[in-house]
C-alpha cells in the first residue's frame, strides 16, 4: 500500500514540478494574444482618482480662487427638497390639466399610459385618458 501512495505522491510532484504543467498555467486573459495588461502608469492612476477626497493627492488639488456665488448657489439647489429655501419656493395656484400631465409623460416608461403607446402609434391615435 504505501508503494502505491509514494508512488502517486512521485507523480503529482512530477506533474507540479513539469514546464508547462498545473503549477506553471497562465492566468486566463480576454486577450486573444495571451498578453498580460501591463501596468497602470501614474497618469491613469491621478485620473481615476480625480476628486476622490480617500486619494493621498486630494490634499494638493486644485481648488477655484473664487466661491460660487449665491446666485450660482441658488440656481444649483432649484427644486432640491433639501435645499435651506425650497420651502419659499414659487407654487403654482392652479393645477396641470390633464393635457399638460400627458404631454409631460410622452415616452416615459413609469407613465401608465405607457404600455399603450404601441398600439396607439398603430391606429395613429392617442390612448383615452380617463
Amino acid at each position: 500500500m504505501s508503494s502505491k501512495l509514494s508512488l502517486s505522491f512521485i507523480a503529482v510532484l512530477a506533474l507540479s514540478a513539469a514546464p508547462g504543467g498545473v503549477a506553471g498555467a497562465k492566468p486566463a486573459t480576454s486577450d486573444p494574444s495571451g498578453a498580460r495588461p501591463g501596468p497602470s502608469t501614474n497618469q491613469q492612476i491621478n485620473a481615476l482618482e480625480t476628486g476622490d477626497p480617500n486619494s493621498v493627492d486630494y490634499p494638493n488639488r486644485d481648488i477655484p480662487r473664487r466661491s460660487p456665488t449665491n446666485e450660482q448657489l441658488d440656481a444649483l439647489e432649484t427644486g432640491d427638497p433639501n435645499s435651506v429655501d425650497y420651502p419659499n419656493r414659487d407654487i403654482s395656484r392652479r393645477s396641470p390639466t390633464n393635457n399638460e400631465i400627458d404631454a409631460s409623460e410622452t415616452d416615459d416608461p413609469s407613465s401608465v399610459d405607457y404600455k399603450d403607446r404601441r398600439s396607439a402609434a398603430k391606429h395613429g391615435t392617442r390612448p383615452v385618458s380617463e
